[in-house]
Formats: structure tokens, sequence, C-alpha cells
């Protein structure tokens, strides 16, 4: 089955190509020119889903998350020797922040497991759950303001990005207050903000 899976993920190219080049010789050059713009729309809409389907994936199905308000990600290098750094803020239902904030770390520690857990790895998968402010022994106090800044965890390897001032604020509230709930995934820190009704989730690497 494994070499079967193989060659077919190999000869998918090669069908591709030779696809391409019959339709070139067959249609005309207009057909085949709307032809490669389908392709082509076709590829990146379906990246698209992708991309926001692994976005979402950080979050537990429990929590209701189906839209990004704020994303800012980026990579330098691929692999081992890679780094990577990104916020993403996600809105919270007036209903799920109302259970939240009643609950507190019960309700999140005993949120049904998400459906697809094995397909997604690691994402969304949290075992304990805290009260804010965050206390992280790798996440030190500004020295300046003597708080946590979500900016110094972001770019603790010296591999940064421009998170909007408005964000950066919102986050620092939060992750210094108390009445949110956190939790420490295998990649990252994701803040749930039932005050605020918005979940925060943001890495380095």
């Amino acid at each position: 089955m494994f070499f079967v899976k193989l060659f077919a993920l190999l000869a998918s190219p090669f069908a591709l190509l030779w696809a391409l080049i019959y339709a070139y010789r067959k249609l005309r050059i207009w057909a085949f020119l709307l032809l490669i713009g389908v392709l082509v729309f076709a590829s990146v809409a379906a990246y698209k889903s992708y991309e926001r389907r692994f976005y979402l994936n950080h979050v537990p199905d429990a929590l209701g998350v189906s839209s990004i308000t704020y994303e800012l990600q980026e990579s330098w290098g691929f692999g081992p020797g890679g780094n990577e750094a990104g916020i993403l803020v996600y809105p919270l239902s007036g209903e799920l922040s109302r259970q939240v904030e009643q609950g507190g770390v019960q309700f999140l520690q005993n949120m049904p497991r998400n459906q697809n857990q094995e397909t997604r790895g690691w994402q969304g998968n949290y075992e304990t759950w805290l009260e804010t402010p965050v206390a992280n022994p790798q996440w030190k106090l500004n020295a300046k303001t003597g708080r946590l800044d979500v900016m110094d965890y972001i770019c603790v390897y010296g591999f940064c990005i421009d998170v909007a001032p408005d964000v950066v604020k919102d986050a620092n509230e939060i992750v210094n207050s108390a009445g949110s709930y956190y939790a420490q995934g295998r990649i990252g820190i994701i803040v749930v903000s039932p005050k605020k009704k918005k979940i925060l989730y943001f890495y380095n690497g």
C-alpha cells in the first residue's frame, strides 16, 4: 500500500503536465488560458481553505471559533533549523464568554475532546488550564514596565514581527490581569478572555 501511495504521489505532477500538454494541443488558445486560470484559482482557493482550517485548529472545537479577527505570522527558513513567530486573535461568542466566565478553569478543563484530534496532531490540545496573570518561567517580566509583554515572548529568539500596537496593548492587558484563562500548548500559548470576548494564540520557535 505504501508503494502504491508513493507511486500515485510521484505520478500526479506528470499526469497534470501531460493533461496540460494535451489540452494545449486540443483547445483554442482562449479556452486553454481559461483552463489555466480556473486551475490557478482552484489551487489558491484550496490553499486558503487549508490555511484557514490550520489556523482555526489552534483553538479547541468546544469554544466554537469559526473566524479570525487578526493574524500575523512569519517564518525564517524551513525544517528543524527554521524559526517562526506569530499571533492570532479569534472572537469568542457572548454565550461562550458567559460560560467560561461562570465555569472558569473547570469549564475549560472539562471541554470535550476534539473529534478529529488524531489528524490535528498537537493543535487544539491543551491539558492544563490556569487563570491569568500568566506565569511562565521562560517568559520574564519586561525590564522597563515590570509586566509581561507579549512581544518579549513572540520575539524571544530574536525573530520578530510587527504586530499592530492596539493588538499588543490588548494582549498585554489580558495576560497581566485576572479573569482570563490560559494554557501552554506543545507550541505557543492560548489565552481565553471572556471579558474581552476573544481568544489569543501566540507562539515562537
